[in-house]
């Protein structure tokens, strides 16, 4: 059995570190006490976790939790980042695809969900490109969480 001492005092650290800087009040960037700071810290540690003693388990975990609070603190403070549902589904199939290269499983799965992310970010841009062929297009965009039922059920339910 793998001895995990490494993450629960690299996150007892992070989060002193973090909260001795709210109560002295020594701001570091605007909206730095917010909780996408903890999600940004939590994913750090399962990161540092997961490469310091090459523990793949907490790779996906890390990516989401890190990523999802980077995009809660851009999507504020950069007027480029896109403040679109899609950024999470793309966070968690980056995550699939550097877990799969650590365990070669899950690949697929992460290219899935780059690929769903990657059409709803620039659909709109799509569909004024297609003109006709976009009305098809945005039923699928109307329709997608049936495809995503679908494709789950599947996987869920097929023999190995």
């Amino acid at each position: 059995m793998r001895k995990n001492s490494f993450l629960p005092g690299l996150i007892l650290l992070l989060f002193g570190v973090y909260f001795l800087l709210q109560q002295m009040n020594i701001e570091l960037w605007h909206g730095i006490f917010t909780w996408p700071s903890l999600l940004v810290i939590t994913g750090l540690a399962l990161l540092l976790q997961s490469y310091k003693q090459n523990d793949p388990a907490n790779l996906l975990p890390g990516v989401v939790l890190l990523g999802v609070g980077l995009h809660f603190h851009l999507k504020g403070h950069l007027s480029i980042w896109p403040d679109h549902f899609a950024m999470i589904i793309l966070i968690v199939g980056i995550g699939f695809i550097l877990r799969a290269q650590k365990t070669k499983n899950g690949m697929f799965e992460g290219v899935i969900l780059v690929c769903i992310a990657s059409f709803f970010l620039f659909s709109n841009t799509l569909l004024d490109t297609l003109g006709i062929v976009g009305i098809g297009l945005s039923t699928i965009q109307t329709f997608w969480p049936v495809v995503l039922i679908v494709v789950g059920a599947f996987l869920l339910f097929k023999k190995k």
